[in-house]
């Protein structure tokens, strides 16, 4: 969304910041026992502040991340077993930028998860997918629409699995690996690289992350028309 100034998640829609509309579904989920914040370097004392007037009483610990997406979630990971999680605990990872999440996506990533030690959210995509690294596509580059998804969040793993996925991966980057050629982009593919199939949970809901300005406009729109319907008993 920018460059500079503000990160997104701190952005306010009705005087309230997306981060702590994200962390209100984990904070009133009965199954969630506790909760762990990756945060921008220089934004700690600002999130600390958020946590307490606004009352999310599960942060267990908040600290900065690394310098890329792999390192800050490795690093909220190793929080968690400092703080106690067991390697059968089921540990939920989120964007703070999604906050409209819904209670039942939550539930199925915990059953999946669970059930399986994995568990990833996915939205199956509307329109016809080209896969090409050409400028022109053949009639094999296109995807079914069905069979065709965009991976969203959470992405949820039973604690001891993930930790011996990214385990492996830093491994193989200390012996000068390539993680198979492919850039792991995120703890799902970490764990599938490392680990094996990660069952796929289809999100329920409108579970939009705020990456361009176009998005937060939508978001403070499907927040309005929320309050009104409350407003107007719809």
């Amino acid at each position: 969304m920018r460059n500079t100034g503000l990160p997104k998640q701190f952005l306010k829609i009705n005087g309230k910041p997306i981060i702590v509309y994200t962390l209100e579904k984990f904070e009133e989920h009965t199954e969630i026992s506790g909760i762990v914040i990756v945060c921008k370097e220089g934004y700690l004392e600002q999130m600390e502040m958020f946590t307490e007037r606004y009352h999310i009483a599960k942060v267990k610990k908040i600290l900065v991340g690394g310098r890329d997406r792999q390192s800050s979630l490795y690093r909220g990971l190793q929080a968690i077993t400092d703080i106690g999680g067991t390697a059968d605990d089921v540990v939920i990872i989120h964007d703070g930028v999604r906050p409209l999440v819904s209670t039942v996506t939550i539930n199925e990533n915990i059953r999946v998860a669970a059930e399986s030690g994995a568990a990833m959210t996915v939205h199956p995509v509307t329109e016809t997918v080209v896969v090409t690294g050409d400028d022109d596509a053949q009639i094999d580059h296109f995807q079914k629409r069905d069979e065709t998804y965009s991976l969203t969040s959470p992405q949820s793993f039973r604690l001891g699995g993930i930790m011996d996925a990214y385990g492996r991966m830093l491994e193989e980057e200390k012996d000068g690996g390539e993680n198979g050629g492919i850039p792991l982009l995120d703890a799902a593919m970490v764990y599938a690289r490392y680990m094996g199939e990660v069952p796929m949970v289809k999100d329920s809901g409108t579970n939009i992350k705020i990456t361009t300005p176009e998005d937060f406009y939508i978001l403070r729109s499907m927040f309005e028309m929320e309050e009104n319907k409350f407003i107007f008993g719809l």
